[in-house]
């Protein structure tokens, strides 16, 4: 979401810039511009999408513990304590991976209306970005919170905004998070069957794959084909190689880029470990 509202910002400036060419009266429109563009961005901080960069969270209290900073609505200090040790087990689980976590600022959001300005996808439980982790108080478990976490982790680790394609991310992020609901082997071996497993799942990465990923979800309803065979397709280089293994694959996307740093660590590339994984699935037994 927080890319969407990127290129809202990038569309506001084009335009603006468009209005000044056109305006018969520039100095005037400029003299509307320079008032009306820091009211938008003040905004943006006190109630919008950069609200956890603000010094001023009006109508939040803070409740901070080691790396976790929760933000929570009003004196709901009872629902934050609860949060919190949520937080810390979903913290923990991370670690069991990443050995360290980063700073984690969480913000609870009370409705979809204050999951939208915050620039997450309204109807969600919870969702994560480059500068928080958004969460609905009562929707999120656990293993949700520390899937949202895991994606900050990798992206912080690394150094960037996309740290591996989403196959990877959300799988990894669902494996931290022991999110096995989505699908066992068995039921995706009926989705490969009955035509529903994702064959172009590693083609979903950059910019454009997410919104493909996110069109598929939303859109065509096959979040539970994605995020099963993303789990699963992690699960399979954990059962295979080891942690440690995929650890040092994860520590090594620091300095490369993602299909050099698979090849150099499991010896294949994607498409040949894709192959793999579905021989693996389509010849699967209880």
């Amino acid at each position: 979401m927080i890319y969407l509202f990127g290129a809202i910002a990038l569309l506001v400036i084009l335009d603006s810039l468009r209005g000044y060419l056109k305006a018969k009266n520039k100095k005037r429109y400029l003299i509307q511009l320079f008032v009306g563009l820091p009211l938008i961005i003040l905004l943006l901080f006190l109630f919008g999408p950069l609200f956890v960069l603000s010094p001023i969270k009006i109508g939040y209290s803070t409740l901070k513990t080691d790396n976790i900073t929760l933000y929570y609505p009003g004196n709901s200090i009872d629902m934050a304590k609860d949060t919190m040790i949520q937080l810390k087990q979903a913290d923990e689980m991370n670690r069991q991976l990443y050995k360290t976590t980063y700073p984690m600022p969480v913000v609870l959001a009370k409705s979809e209306f204050d999951m939208l300005r915050l620039g997450s996808y309204p109807y969600a439980g919870g969702t994560g970005s480059e500068l928080t982790i958004n969460i609905r108080p009562g929707r999120m478990t656990t293993g949700r919170i520390a899937h949202e976490m895991s994606h900050r982790n990798l992206a912080m680790l690394t150094g960037k905004s996309i740290p591996s394609p989403n196959w990877f991310n959300e799988g990894l992020a669902s494996y931290i998070g022991k999110m096995d609901a989505y699908k066992k082997p068995n039921e995706l071996q009926a989705d490969l069957r009955d035509r529903r497993y994702a064959r172009d799942i590693l083609n979903m990465r950059g910019i454009l794959g997410s919104a493909i990923w996110l069109k598929k979800i939303n859109i065509d309803k096959a979040g539970g084909v994605l995020y099963g065979q993303s789990y699963l397709m992690v699960k399979y280089l954990f059962d295979k190689y080891g942690q440690d293994k995929v650890y040092n694959f994860v520590q090594s996307l620091k300095n490369n880029d993602f299909e050099k740093a698979f090849i150099q660590s499991f010896g294949m590339t994607e498409e040949q470990f894709l192959q793999e994984f579905t021989n693996y699935i389509q010849n699967y037994t209880d």
